[in-house]
């Protein structure tokens, strides 16, 4: 996935999305009068750290769409960021944004939350790139106990999909695995498909199945 995918993607939500805005502006006085998604994201343009905050509320009680609008009001800051970066993509600047949303601090940190996650990215991408990463082997993938036959696209895909649903892996991993381990793209390959570097593919991946073995036993009884 790329910028021009996360904008369709974004707009394709815009289209269903009038129910949880309503519900969300039930609950949160910053969101008075945003009756879509792109009113959340300009209501965060006026008046940023309120808005993100309810935003954030609502990802700490396990919305994903609310993350994907804080994701979507701060992706032209990943693009300009990733510009002045010859070590990485957009879409790693992305990848880790998404991250930091759903792992944000609100309690301790409530003000300046557009520059914090733009700067906690930006050390999370650079810290990528430090020596000692340890890549891993697409057939690593099969080494999870009870969870993987030889060659199960299917099976695979499924188990990615639990994964996703779950919440245990953000939309990119999910991607970057689907590619790699469902669909037997190369690392290059993946690598062209999300505009990011062979050595970023294969991180997700080793960070992915890490958290897919952490979880073996609640993937195994979910399938």
């Amino acid at each position: 996935m790329g910028v021009a995918e996360l904008v369709r993607e974004f707009e394709w939500l815009s289209e269903t999305g009038a129910p949880r805005v309503a519900a969300w502006v039930d609950r949160h006085p910053a969101l008075a009068g945003c009756v879509n998604l792109a009113d959340v994201v300009e209501a965060v343009r006026t008046d940023p750290d309120p808005v993100l905050q309810a935003l954030l509320r609502e990802v700490g009680a396990g919305c994903l769409l609310a993350a994907r609008v804080v994701l979507q009001t701060m992706l032209p800051k990943m693009i300009v960021m990733s510009r002045s970066d010859r070590g990485a993509f957009v879409m790693d600047y992305v990848a880790q944004l998404w991250l930091r949303i759903l792992a944000y601090p609100l309690d301790r940190r409530p003000r300046r939350i557009a520059a914090n996650l733009a700067l906690d990215t930006l050390k999370a991408v650079q810290a990528e790139r430090r020596p000692g990463v340890v890549l891993l082997e697409p057939h690593r993938f099969a080494e999870l106990p009870g969870m993987v036959a030889p060659d199960p696209p299917r099976e695979t895909r499924g188990l990615l999909r639990t994964a996703l649903d779950r919440g245990l892996v953000d939309p990119h991993t999910h991607a970057v695995l689907t590619s790699v381990y469902a669909e037997g793209c190369s690392d290059k390959e993946a690598a062209g498909r999300y505009g990011v570097s062979p050595v970023t593919i294969q991180r997700r991946c080793q960070r992915g199945v890490r958290i897919l073995s952490a979880h073996a036993v609640e993937l195994a009884d979910a399938l």
